[in-house]
């Protein structure tokens, strides 16, 4: 089963980390990524510019309304996301207790595709970032 894993954090916190801190941050999304490649359960992982990018889109009967930022003013912005292959909850919960939990929240959530997705019979795409 397809598993999303939502990562909420400040980004103002995380900004100010010092560097070797940051490097423990970075140190576990790492740590999370060799155990879900080597168990053959990561799909995605995408990492969010910050919510100073956004912008959020709403309608009001006829008019679209484009506002920048996101969605909600909240302490914690919703920083990135893994989409990772689990046989149950369980198992995702346990691969999520690898990432850093020290600065934020994380939200586990299966996935559902619509109409003309076949994830679970495409093979696997991995993309290289070099």
């Amino acid at each position: 089963m397809l598993f999303s894993v939502l990562i909420y954090a400040s980004e103002d916190f995380i900004d100010a980390l010092p560097p070797e801190e940051l490097a423990t941050v970075y140190q576990k999304h790492g740590a999370f990524h060799e155990h879900t490649k080597t168990n053959n359960s990561f799909a995605v992982a995408t990492k969010l510019m910050s919510t100073g990018t956004s912008v959020t889109i709403n309608r009001d009967k006829d008019n679209f309304i484009v506002t920048d930022g996101p969605f909600a003013e909240t302490k914690e912005q919703f920083m990135g996301f893994y989409v990772i292959d689990c046989p149950t909850l369980e198992d995702a919960i346990e691969a999520v207790k690898i990432l850093p939990l020290d600065h934020g929240r994380i939200e586990i959530r299966p996935v559902e595709f619509f109409e003309g997705a076949d994830f679970k019979n495409a093979e696997r795409l991995v993309i290289s970032a070099s």
